[in-house]
């Protein structure tokens, strides 16, 4: 089944966060609700495998190479059948459209259409099934000369021969970073090196004080390993032997928070502090787990999917980070965030999303996901107008917009 997903804000009174850019009204961000199980992780992945793809990093580079290739298995036509992906983005003053159908053997087809100034022009289609290859000889001059390889997707081509357009569109992939909010390590290793940036750490800091979480510095705190610990880990074999006859180093780092501490009389005495990892709570390590991939976001104008962005968080955080997508001064890039939650009190609040910005999924009969907005829904269960003020906290947990799981009795 085919699921869509539009940026695009909708008309009238319906839109409170969107921007305007190259005459397009888009929304600064998107919530996805649904039961367990009912696909919402599976569209933010279907964008994660698009942006895997466009940018090779599954390394096919030789015809016996097999494509990354997931099809929906509770379906016989389906479990063999191939996958279709397409994506319309704006980079710089150009509208584009690309997309391809591939399956574990070989793209069956791939284009790529670009519009500057209201009118659509196809730099390139591949088909394999009708024996198509179109490059445009005039706008497309990157992909004349090149050959289709069966198992190899033809952006990958234009920018290995040094193409402006192919490079523009890998760029575009690149900015967009998907996180997974049961995890925290990753992001957490990544703020270790944001933290190097004394403007970044100062960033950092200052959402960590709005957090009110009680703390007033950071530090980076590395540390030798000591050889009998260096030997336990998974090294190259020639890493090891530098490490062990003294000619190479490896360090642990880890982010210290810096605490007041007080005396019998609750006079500030100065300060302790602890380590992030072993001392902090899981939720001040996930807010801070967000927060440098959020800055680096809002920093580029870069787009973030986040699954289960409201894990360990307070919901009064999670509002916050999203509201620094909202506000220009903090977005003064155009940043986009869309990302999962099961936090119905967001739908409560009509001045944090309008209705364009709310999506459901609900698996079907069949096992497949639907995919669909709060716009869908004209009329509530009394006929009256849906709209952004009444309590839709409320209607969604009354089944009226459904993606909410049916119980049986325990």
């Amino acid at each position: 089944d085919t699921a869509v997903l539009s940026m695009n804000a909708g008309k009238g009174k319906t839109t409170v966060n969107s921007i305007e850019s190259k005459g397009y009204h888009i929304l600064k961000s998107a919530v996805i609700y649904g039961a367990n199980a009912s696909g919402k992780s599976t569209v933010l992945n279907a964008l994660a495998y698009m942006r895997e793809m466009v940018l090779n990093r599954y390394k096919v580079t030789q015809s016996v190479d097999k494509l990354p290739h997931f099809p929906f298995l509770l379906n016989t036509e389906t479990e063999t059948a191939s996958s279709h992906f397409e994506i319309i983005f704006l980079k710089g003053d150009c509208k584009y459209l690309y997309g391809f159908e591939v399956d574990s053997e070989k793209v069956y087809s791939e284009w790529l259409y670009a519009d500057t100034r209201g009118k659509e022009s196809r730099l390139f289609q591949r088909d394999i099934e009708g024996n198509i290859f179109n490059v445009n000889q005039q706008k497309f001059k990157e992909g004349r000369r090149l050959k289709a390889i069966d198992n190899q997707l033809f952006i990958w081509r234009c920018d290995q021969e040094g193409g402006e357009v192919s490079k523009t569109i890998l760029e575009w992939f690149y900015d967009l970073n998907l996180l997974n909010g049961l995890q925290n390590q990753p992001y957490i290793d990544f703020a270790l090196e944001q933290m190097k940036d004394p403007n970044i750490k100062a960033k950092l800091l200052d959402l960590l004080k709005k957090a009110d979480l009680s703390i007033n510095d950071l530090k980076i705190d590395e540390q030798d390993i000591p050889d009998e610990q260096a030997k336990e880990l998974p090294l190259p074999a020639e890493i090891m032997e530098k490490i062990l006859s003294g000619g190479a180093r490896i360090t642990s780092s880890d982010i210290q928070t810096s605490h007041k501490k007080f005396d019998a009389d609750n006079n500030a005495t100065g300060a302790t502090y602890f380590s992030l990892n072993t001392d902090e709570s899981q939720g001040t390590k996930k807010f801070l787990a967000l927060s440098a991939p959020i800055l680096d976001t809002l920093k580029s104008g870069k787009i973030l999917l986040i699954d289960e962005i409201d894990a360990s968080l307070h919901p009064m955080l999670t509002e916050g980070l999203i509201k620094l997508f909202h506000n220009a001064e903090n977005n003064p890039f155009n940043a986009q965030l869309i990302f999962t939650t099961h936090d119905v009190s967001f739908l409560s609040r009509p001045q944090l999303f309008g209705r364009d910005q709310i999506w459901f999924t609900e698996k079907n009969l069949y096992g497949s996901t639907e995919l669909y907005s709060l716009l869908e829904f004209r009329k509530n269960s009394k006929g009256k107008d849906v709209r952004s003020t009444d309590n839709l906290e409320k209607h969604y947990l009354q089944g009226q917009f459904g993606a909410v799981p049916y119980l049986g009795d325990f």
